[in-house]
């Protein structure tokens, strides 16, 4: 498969959390065309284990004009490595620190828009500690039994993407889920 050739980029937005670009592109297949593309930092979401139960954290979210129960995630801030973030992002959101960090992959949001994969990490052996929400967050911190969580996933009623794919890999890793896994073709 070819790659899009891009011709010509122009930033269109620019805010301190990320960025609007234009791209004048020549697709794969050879047509002409223009692209958008959201510049985030790099990103981190982070699923917490505290024995058999999960924390969320539930807020409110602009484009869904809804309150969204989702793992913690954030952007990185300059020259801050992906673990070091979720680990900011976890004591910022939900006051919680933990001890043992375990890599659960990297994941897409919006592969056509969005620039920055989200790696994402299982945290466990938690302690809870004073939270430090920026002004603009309203976070509530949410306990749910692992099964309940996985369940809820696959139902829709947790339904934020990365949430739900980070929960398919919790639940594979902690046994919770079987699956026949192949590689893709």
């Amino acid at each position: 498969m070819s790659s899009y050739q891009r011709l010509r980029k122009w930033e269109i937005y620019r805010n301190p959390h990320l960025s609007v670009e234009a791209h004048q592109i020549v697709h794969p297949g050879g047509a002409n065309g223009e692209h958008l593309l959201l510049v985030t930092p790099p990103c981190t979401a982070v699923v917490v284990a505290d024995d058999d139960d999960l924390i969320f954290a539930r807020q409110p979210r602009f484009a869904a004009e809804t309150d969204v129960l989702e793992i913690v995630k954030g952007g990185a801030e300059k020259d801050e490595s992906a673990l070091d973030c979720g680990k900011r992002e976890l004591r910022e959101e939900l006051g919680i620190e933990a001890l043992h960090w375990q890599p659960l992959g990297t994941l897409y949001e919006i592969p056509s828009l969005v620039s920055q994969p989200v790696e994402v990490f299982l945290a466990h052996g938690i302690e809870h500690v004073d939270a430090a929400n920026d002004e603009i967050e309203s976070v509530e911190l949410v306990r749910l039994p692992a099964l309940v969580a996985i369940r809820a996933a696959a139902g829709g009623q947790i339904n934020d993407a990365v949430t739900v794919a980070a929960l398919l890999r919790y639940g594979i890793l902690a046994g919770l889920l079987q699956l026949p896994i192949t590689s893709p073709s």
